[in-house]
């Protein structure tokens, strides 16, 4: 579905109007307050876990002697990265580096390490600048690597985007299409509250979490085994 329909989906669900609305855009009233309950509601659902359909490939070529760079100098595949929310550093599949003169076949793996313990190792005195090995997020979000490149080397990984915006009529939520209904449900809540509909909120908070444990099924990452203690 996309906005105009999830809008309209609401209105059938909560009887808040006998018509409409046509459009998302403009609305005042009982129809203004449904498209702003659609749109939070998705704004809160995707903000709700780090969902694997917001995450996205990311590259970065570095400039000798810069150890630190921020998400606007990276890029994926539509670009400069313009809804960054948080990198992927994962231990099990971490981010990889080749020297860019070299070519990729010479790729290989950095090691993910906490700020504080990546400022203990590279940020004392003055460090020669090498081949990165380590990576590491300081605490503004900008990647930061270790030792510092002594060239250009081309970083990839996996980031996390930010909540897609939806604004016009046919803009698609990006998630999987079978849990769209979950907007809705979460849109009945507020609805509910506004016009203190008790047997709403629990029509609506029923589907709701029977849905969402669909969608956490698929879209979260799957349990590992934790490695040994010795």
């Amino acid at each position: 579905m996309n906005y105009l329909q999830l809008v309209q989906r609401l209105r059938q669900e909560t009887n808040f109007s006998n018509v409409g609305p046509t459009t998302v855009v403009a609305q005042t009233g009982d129809h203004g307050r449904a498209v702003d309950w659609v749109a939070d509601a998705y704004t809160d659902l995707q903000n709700r876990h780090f969902w694997r359909w917001l995450r996205k490939d990311f590259s970065l070529t570095t400039q000798a002697d810069v150890a630190s760079y921020t998400p606007t100098q990276c890029q994926d595949a539509d670009g400069d990265i313009t809804r960054h929310r948080a990198w992927v550093l994962d231990p099990y599949n971490p981010p990889r580096c080749y020297l860019q003169s070299s070519g990729k076949g010479t790729e290989y793996w950095l090691t993910p390490v906490r700020w504080e313990d990546f400022r203990v190792i590279y940020q004392l005195g003055n460090q020669p600048a090498s081949a990165p090995s380590f990576i590491t997020v300081d605490p503004d979000d900008n990647i930061v690597l270790g030792p510092t490149p002594n060239d250009a080397y081309v970083i990839s990984g996996e980031y996390h985007r930010s909540a897609q915006v939806m604004a016009a009529n046919a803009d698609i939520p990006e998630m999987p299409s079978d849990a769209h209904m979950l907007i809705v449900y979460g849109a009945m809540e507020d609805h509910g509250f506004f016009d203190a509909a008790e047997e709403e909120i629990g029509r609506g908070l029923k589907r709701y979490r029977r849905l969402m444990r669909q969608l956490e099924a698929t879209q979260l990452p799957k349990m590992r085994k934790a490695g040994p203690l010795a």
